[in-house]
């Protein structure tokens, strides 16, 4: 989340200047080379009035990029990533509260030379989830002894319950959604994008049409590829377009920018995310994970293939982030058995029914509230998120 706020006049004297850099002797080779051939280096993301918090892309622009032998990117002195080639610019978890921040980007070039730029962000209060008196969303699915779907359902067939408290329900309909849908194209994908970019056109065409989509795709860094976007040709060009495979795999990086990227209109949202490669890159761990899966309203659904199928560690990190989010985790043999899991989570999305209600527990003290869903037949199975976490408003 990058949240902009209007300066105040008065801020804060800094002792540095911001883009400052070391110059050479005046008439030195240093300084004419710098002359004649330093290309001009821009952050375009953050600026100076910025306040960051949860994943957030740090972007920079060098005209012309020629030379360009790779893009640094500093956060507090700490190196957060070097991109070698254009678009410059990675993901980076600045945690959940919005503090100041120096971004530094450095632009290696040849010879030796760099052109170094900074910019400063601002501290703010900024917060994933608040209650407050707003009604908490809960999607549901229910399913019969046989595991078909249940429809039909009436809001007196739930009962909800919080921290063992029975809660009145104030919202219920069939749910719309906002769907990401997060694509792994890292090295080892290559084999199988062509049948992957067949079963998620297949899944995408499939979906109601009121639904809004997003496409990320991610290898050690995350690119958004379409966001809330209702136009299905469009978005079926952009599947195609999918970059081809390279680099490697940032598997919890992908899952908190979905989060991040979320329609805040939407009332049900979830993340899909197909993944063949273990979880090697990312600069979120797994505790961040979590963390940002309990402040969202997300549901997430993710499969896994291959390498990562076989790594026990991994399978087990999505596995407990999808059932805290009330989703489910996969894991696929073969490329072929793509279609069958994505089936699997169509019907699911379709088939959830949207509960609200006021808690009565009214503090927002950031604490884990559990949450319980019950039918009056005892004999359904009732899938839900497990709880959320009630930070409080700033």
């Amino acid at each position: 989340m990058n949240v902009r706020a209007p300066c105040v006049a008065a801020c804060i004297a800094l002792a540095w200047t911001p883009g400052a850099v070391a110059s050479p002797e005046p008439g030195s080779a240093g300084a004419r080379a710098a002359a004649q051939a330093d290309p001009v280096l821009t952050i375009v993301e953050p600026d100076d009035q910025s306040q960051l918090a949860g994943v957030v892309r740090l972007r920079a622009d060098v005209a012309p990029a020629d030379e360009v032998e790779a893009v640094e990117f500093f956060v507090d002195g700490a190196r957060v990533c070097a991109v070698p080639a254009p678009p410059f610019e990675c993901a980076w978890d600045a945690g959940r509260r919005a503090e100041a921040h120096v971004v530094r980007v450095a632009a290696r070039l040849g010879g030796g030379r760099r052109v170094v730029r900074s910019v400063l962000t601002r501290a703010g209060p900024v917060a994933f989830f608040s209650t407050g008196t707003s009604a908490v969303l809960v999607p549901v699915a229910v399913r019969d002894r046989r595991g078909r779907f249940v429809d039909g359902l009436t809001r007196d067939d739930f009962a909800l319950y919080e921290d063992g408290d029975r809660q009145e329900l104030s919202f219920f309909e069939s749910a719309d959604m906002d769907l990401v849908l997060a694509v792994d194209f890292s090295a080892s994908m290559g084999s199988s994008m062509r049948l992957l970019r067949s079963a998620v056109r297949r899944f995408l065409g499939e979906l109601p049409g009121a639904a809004r989509l997003s496409l990320l795709a991610f290898n050690d860094r995350v690119f958004v590829v379409a966001r809330h976007e209702r136009d299905r040709d469009r978005l079926l060009a952009a599947v195609d377009d999918l970059p081809r495979p390279y680099g490697g795999t940032s598997l919890l990086d992908a899952v908190v920018h979905a989060l991040e990227i979320h329609d805040g209109d939407v009332a049900h949202k979830a993340v899909v995310l197909f993944s063949d490669g273990d979880e090697r890159d990312s600069f979120t761990n797994v505790a961040t994970a979590e963390q940002r899966i309990r402040a969202s309203r997300a549901t997430l659904y993710a499969i896994t293939m291959g390498r990562s199928r076989a790594v026990e560690r991994v399978r087990a990190q999505l596995g407990s982030l999808a059932r805290i989010s009330g989703g489910q985790s996969f894991a696929i043999a073969r490329i072929d058995d793509l279609d069958e899991a994505l089936t699997y989570v169509r019907e699911d999305l379709e088939n959830r029914y949207l509960l609200g209600y006021e808690p009565s527990n009214r503090r927002s003290d950031g604490t884990w509230r559990r949450i319980e869903v019950r039918t009056a037949n005892r004999r359904h199975a009732v899938q839900a998120r497990e709880g959320y976490l009630a930070v409080p408003s700033y």
